[in-house]
């Protein structure tokens, strides 16, 4: 599996925060129930969720890739961490050999997966 999307460095300005997952019948996440935040209060996450500047909204996996190939950040808030938004874990849109794009949480990264988050 090959990892595509930019390495975000600005720790400013609005990131995606994935609160929940719908699966196909492969177990591949579908779509994302989301919403989006301050990156800065991302950062600043200790113990709580970050304060929405949107409201929460389902969207297919495709518009997910779109952002995160706009160079967007994308992050999972899994429920009951007590850590709100865990450092370094992103989402990032990961290429099979058919071309199909995907998308998961950095797998560099050590922790959980977005299967592990709530189902819509």
């Amino acid at each position: 599996m090959n990892t595509q999307v930019p390495e975000l460095h600005v720790a400013e300005g609005p990131a995606h925060v994935v609160t929940g997952v719908e699966l196909d019948a492969r177990g591949e996440v579908k779509r994302v129930r989301w919403y989006l935040a301050d990156r800065s209060e991302l950062d600043r996450a200790a113990g709580v969720a970050p304060k929405p500047l949107s409201r929460e909204t389902v969207v297919d996996t495709l518009e997910v890739v779109d952002k995160l190939l706009d160079a967007e950040a994308v992050v999972p808030l899994f429920p009951g961490s007590g850590k709100g938004v865990p450092i370094g874990q992103v989402v990032k849109v990961h290429v099979q050999a058919d071309g199909t794009e995907l998308i998961e949480v950095d797998p560099s990264v050590p922790g959980r997966t977005l299967r592990d988050l709530p189902r819509l």
